[in-house]
């Protein structure tokens, strides 16, 4: 059965304050509201098959932002003669079919397309399938030194013809079919990673000893990962026991967290996790609604374990730190 791929872009308004609502208890801050879509849906080798555009009226974010005009050359009268957005939207999801698999330039406008469907009473579960292209180019294009990653640099690196603007939703959905019928695009969409191997990937880098690695899907609360017992207990890979975390937890980058658990049957003796294990976790939200957490547990060596104690140690010291600073602060006050 041919592939439904739709390829698409979104360009969207944002407020001069920002816009913050529920999503089943949580809240959430809106990334952007949706004015104009551009998409083509494409066979598996890059051939347009059939084109969609359409700019809408936003319910929200109702004034253009300048910034926003200026990118796009979007006027406010563009606004205000788009088709409403509820019904723009729904006729978009139509045209797209129950089956498609959606593909963009970047990882940004999934997020935004799959807010905008909740705050319209639209079904945002769809798409459940949806591809970065930029993964794809650099499977065949790996990144130079000082190359940039914006579609019109690709394009130009390229060598296709710059025949229509840049920054117009469907101009740009056809810059990016022009971009993919350069590549292998049938083995870039069949080796592309699902999600628990871009989570595997980025949380058990080699080298490193690494035991039962698990994904958990489709929380609203990024805390969750620290306060559901089934997320934040792991179990001892050598007795199976629960691990008992420390009271200290390292950040590692943007999205990571990791601290030394001890299995109290364990601990003090001479097999692998006597000294402790490090659990660590990964936070992720692709499409800007639900977050998933990877956890994994890693045997560590006898530097990583040195490492951690220094850090810990670094952690408590500014712990200490702010907490003396906020109670001469609260003394000042008084």
């Amino acid at each position: 059965m041919p592939r439904n791929l739709v390829l698409f872009d979104l360009e969207w308004n944002i407020g001069y304050k920002p816009y913050n609502f529920n999503y089943h208890g949580v809240q959430q801050t809106f990334r952007g509201e949706i004015i104009e879509i551009g998409a083509v849906k494409i066979d598996e080798d890059a051939n347009v098959l059939d084109t969609f555009s359409i700019h809408l009226r936003p319910r929200i974010f109702r004034t253009l932002q300048h910034h926003i005009a200026k990118v796009t050359g979007l006027t406010q009268a563009d606004l205000d003669r788009g088709e409403p957005i509820v019904q723009g939207l729904r006729r978009f999801m139509q045209w797209c079919g129950p089956d498609a698999e959606f593909a963009e330039w970047g990882m940004d406008d999934v997020p935004v397309l799959k807010q905008n469907l909740f705050l319209c009473n639209l079904d945002e579960s769809r798409p459940t399938q949806w591809y970065d292209l930029q993964q794809i180019f650099l499977r065949e294009h790996p990144r130079k030194e000082g190359e940039g990653m914006t579609l019109e640099s690709v394009v130009t690196r390229m060598g296709i013809p710059m025949e229509r603007p840049f920054h117009d939703a469907l101009s740009d959905t056809l810059y990016t079919a022009d971009v993919c019928r350069k590549l292998d695009l049938r083995a870039g969409l069949a080796a592309y990673p699902t999600e628990e191997e871009s989570l595997r990937a980025s949380l058990c880098p080699a080298p490193g000893d690494y035991r039962d690695f698990r994904v958990f899907r489709g929380y609203v609360e990024q805390s969750t990962w620290r306060s559901d017992p089934k997320i934040i207990t792991a179990s001892c890979p050598v007795c199976g026991g629960d691990l008992q975390p420390d009271d200290i937890w390292l950040k590692k980058g943007n999205s990571g967290w990791y601290t030394l658990s001890v299995c109290p049957a364990c601990a003090g003796t001479g097999n692998e996790v006597g000294k402790g294990v490090f659990q660590r976790y990964k936070l992720a939200r692709r499409d800007g609604l639900h977050w998933s957490f990877a956890r994994c547990v890693q045997i560590p060596d006898e530097a990583g374990l040195a490492r951690w104690e220094r850090m810990r140690a670094q952690q408590i010291e500014r712990m200490q730190a702010r907490a003396e600073k906020a109670a001469a602060e609260a003394a000042g006050k008084a």
